[in-house]
């Protein structure tokens, strides 16, 4: 699995949303993130695909969880509120992401693989 994020559509709107209501311009975000002003508009439109990384660092600039930037829409609360919202959101990410129920899978199969181990060395005991 690489790296990028998907559904950047809704993703850019709220870059360009959020950044606006932050009174920032484009320029500032791009300077903050070491990229040219052109690199940072080609990505509020969408253009270049965004890395988790580069989320991170927008998310930050912007003073917004990641979460916040991914959700369906902007939540208008206070910063206590925003924070348990936040927190239950990563949780139902986290929740639904394909990758816990891999790791859950491969712990089965580990202590199932223990067990087997266990009977092995006790037969040998013998």
């Amino acid at each position: 699995m690489n790296n990028s994020i998907y559904g950047q559509k809704n993703l850019k709107m709220k870059l360009k949303k959020i950044r606006e209501e932050r009174h920032y311009t484009q320029e500032y975000i791009a300077k903050k993130l070491g990229i040219s002003i052109r690199a940072y508009s080609k990505i509020e439109r969408g253009e270049t695909q965004l890395t988790i990384n580069r989320l991170k660092e927008i998310s930050t600039i912007l003073n917004v969880s990641p979460f916040e930037l991914l959700s369906d829409e902007i939540a208008k609360t206070v910063p206590e509120k925003q924070q348990l919202i936040d927190n239950e959101k990563e949780l139902t990410i986290i929740e639904s992401f394909p990758i816990k129920q891999h790791y859950e899978e491969t712990i089965t199969l580990l202590k199932d693989q223990i067990e087997t181990l266990k009977k092995i060395i006790e037969k040998m005991s013998f």
